[in-house]
């Protein structure tokens, strides 16, 4: 069950790229944004209950002193303008690599899975990070256009219940569609099924 609600903070020094962020974040029934600031003042961010870190990186920056004053305990999410900081993101830390400007819906989601404990990379970065024969194939044209409704509100973080109200069908239903979904991406839980979707870029606005 995906139901509970997971802090973010968010951390870039370009006060429109935090906003930015912020929002997006804001339009997660799955997330609460309880910090934006710049990575000047990350040292004295507050941990308690916090869940998530979404790092904004530029391309001229760092790799090291992006992550360097973030919190050991949190997962942190980075946002990359280029693809090609994965690798060194990815050894030096980062839960998750997404690029800024991946669909909206991508980055809440993949926020909510490295949140969860998960990893995750987006199809550029990870073809980056680890090669392109590496990359699995996407199953982005399996899913049927109910299921990826389905899925973009388990992505949400609502129930079943929630989801059978919101698409005026049957709680059964709803199961039903999860269940196919679940077998489609070879997952085993509603967790893995977000994760394996952010990875494959299946989850749009």
């Amino acid at each position: 069950m995906l139901a509970l609600v997971l802090a973010a903070a968010v951390v870039a020094d370009s006060a429109l790229v935090r906003s930015g962020l912020a929002a997006i974040l804001g339009e997660s029934s799955a997330l609460k944004e309880i910090a934006a600031l710049p990575a000047a003042e990350a040292e004295g961010l507050e941990t308690a209950g916090l869940a998530l870190v979404v790092r904004d990186v530029p391309a001229e920056a760092s790799i090291e002193e992006a992550l360097s004053a973030l919190p050991r305990a949190v997962p942190v999410l980075a946002v990359v303008d280029a693809p090609e900081q994965a690798r060194l993101l990815v050894h030096a830390g980062a839960h998750g690599v997404v690029v800024r400007d991946a669909p909206a819906a991508l980055l809440r989601v993949a926020s909510f899975a490295v949140a969860s404990g998960l990893h995750v990379l987006d199809d550029e970065s990870f073809e980056h990070a680890f090669g392109k024969a590496a990359l699995p194939e996407t199953d982005a044209g399996v899913l049927t256009p109910r299921e990826r409704e389905v899925l973009e509100l388990v992505a949400d973080g609502l129930s079943n219940k929630l989801i059978a109200e919101r698409l005026h069908i049957s709680e059964h239903t709803a199961k039903f569609h999860l269940r196919s979904i679940l077998d489609k991406l070879g997952a085993d839980t509603r967790t893995d099924a977000v994760a394996k979707a952010a990875r494959r870029g299946m989850l749009v606005l």
